[in-house]
This record gives C-alpha cells, structure tokens and sequence, in this order.
C-alpha cells in the first residue's frame, strides 16, 4: 500500500474571475489596508509651485509648515525631482478633497488642495506604475534594487548613475493616420519590454511637441533599438530622420523600498494627458507592490 498522496489539500490559487482568466491586480496610489499602519496616513498642502495636480503612487518631497503661505494645516508638499528629495508617497486613502468628472476620472487634487501621504519608513505597502520589464525580479529577493523614472513617474529597472542615454538616430515614418519612430540609441538603456515608458527630448523641427515627452515602446529589440508610436494627422509630425540632440532622460538612485510583488497587464494605473490637462485609468496597467 503506498503513502504517496494524489493531490495537494494545501495548494492555494488565485481567486477565479468571471470575466478573466486572472482576477487579482492593484489600483496605483490605493495603500494596502492594514491596522498597524493606518495611522501613518498623514495630510500636506500641494504646494503652490506645483504646475501638475497631485494623484497617488507619486513620491513626494515634504517641507516644514509656513503659516505665511497658508499652509496651517500640514506640511507643504509636491512632486520629488531626485532620489534625495523623496519623503514619503502620495495616496489616494482619504483624499478627501479629491475631485474627478466625466473627463477626468482619476481623483486629482490642486494646488493648496490636500494630498494624502504615507512617509518613508511607515511599512506602508503602496501600488505603483511601473515598467512592465520589472517582472524580471520575479522570484528574487524584495530588497532587489530599483529606480524611479521622474519624467514618466513609475518604478524602473535599477540605474546606478545615468541620467541620460544619447539617441543616434530617431526615423518616422507614417501610414494610416499612425507616426511610427525607431529608436536607435548610442548605449544601452533602461527599456526592457513592450510598454516600457521613456522620456525623449531635443527633438526640433515639425511636430517636435508631439514627439518630446513620455512614450510607450510599441515594438522591442533590446536596449538600444526599440520603436513607439503616436497617432496624428498627416504632416503634424516629419518623417525620416528627426533632427536635435535627442536624448533618453532616465531616473537614477536606488529607492529606498522593498519590491513585494509585480502585478503585468491587469492593474489600474494614471495616464496623465498633458494637451487636455486630465487623468484618467489604464486598466491594462503595470504596477509594483512597494513597501516604503
């Protein structure tokens, strides 16, 4: 008589959706709920030289109360620029003063409005965008180092030191009311996947606003060579060659939190558009579980 047993009363899965084949995924900016740390939640003041309202999952610099800028009720805060400057993370746990509408359906909050945070060192465990080339840190430890990307605000593969890749050659090309633009860059960057964020500038010439700013890599070779794509008129934007010193802007520094998990594809995250100045979900989204 063998002791062997045919099946595993343990065995543990994801919970089984009606409309997916995976029904677990993260809101970005939405802390996790947990007793120990709900009391860390604090309050601040958007500052008022912040040109972009305030979402969550963004990190944050904190500064002292001024009284002689209004800011009586917390502590003036903002969007960090640098590893350095990180406080804590902004959150969406009673945002109260919040807004959103029919056209902007992510809740934003402007300046002198109040933002929700959790301060570094809290354990407070945050989703957060990030690259979707993350899942490589999959089964490795959560002190694994990352980076943020500042210009796209989401969690990035570690870079130690480079702020900027130089690009050798951007080349567009149009077809059906969509650009498409092959990147070559001079050294190996952080892209790493199909929808991977990047950051460009010093494109000049014809429809040069257009292409400088935040992309999505639509189609990836490696590092170096990679494509995104940006629906426009007809002749809004050159073809060929683009002209300028174009560069990739990429964040660098370790942050300083743990990576619990990587949830690809099946998450809420911001999308922030900068010509009609609103915010609203992707539902197909990328997002880090952090614990800050």
């Amino acid at each position: 008589m063998s002791n062997f047993v045919s099946f595993n009363p343990m065995l543990t899965t994801n919970a089984a959706g009606s409309f997916s084949v995976q029904s677990e995924g993260y809101v970005q900016g939405n802390a996790l709920d947990d007793p120990a740390i709900r009391y860390q939640l604090m309050n601040g003041v958007l500052a008022q030289t912040e040109s972009l309202p305030m979402w969550g999952g963004v990190p944050i610099f904190e500064n002292i109360p001024n009284p002689g800028f209004g800011n009586i009720t917390g502590p003036s805060v903002g969007r960090s620029t640098s590893i350095a400057t990180i406080q804590g993370f902004s959150v969406f746990n009673q945002g109260h003063a919040m807004v959103n509408w029919p056209q902007n359906k992510v809740p934003i909050v402007g300046q002198g409005g109040t933002v929700p945070f959790f301060r570094l060192g809290s354990n407070a465990r945050i989703p957060v965008a990030c690259d979707p080339s993350l899942v490589s840190l999959q089964g490795g430890a959560t002190s694994q180092q990352v980076s943020w990307d500042f210009n796209n605000n989401v969690l990035q593969p570690y870079d130690a030191s480079t702020a900027t890749v130089s690009v050798t050659s951007v080349t567009s090309s149009f077809s059906n009311g969509v650009y498409t633009f092959v990147v070559v860059a001079a050294a190996a960057s952080n892209v790493g996947a199909v929808g991977d964020y990047i950051n460009l500038s010093g494109v000049t010439g014809t429809g040069a606003a257009l292409v400088n700013g935040n992309q999505v890599v639509t189609s990836f070779t490696n590092n170096q060579n990679f494509s995104f794509q940006i629906t426009a008129a007809s002749g809004a934007i050159a073809t060929g060659a683009l002209s300028g010193t174009i560069v990739l802007n990429e964040g660098t520094g370790a942050l300083p939190v743990k990576v619990l998990e990587i949830n690809k594809g099946n998450s809420k995250t911001v999308l922030w558009n900068a010509n009609l100045l609103t915010a609203n979900w992707l539902n197909t989204g990328t997002t880090a579980l952090i614990q800050i």
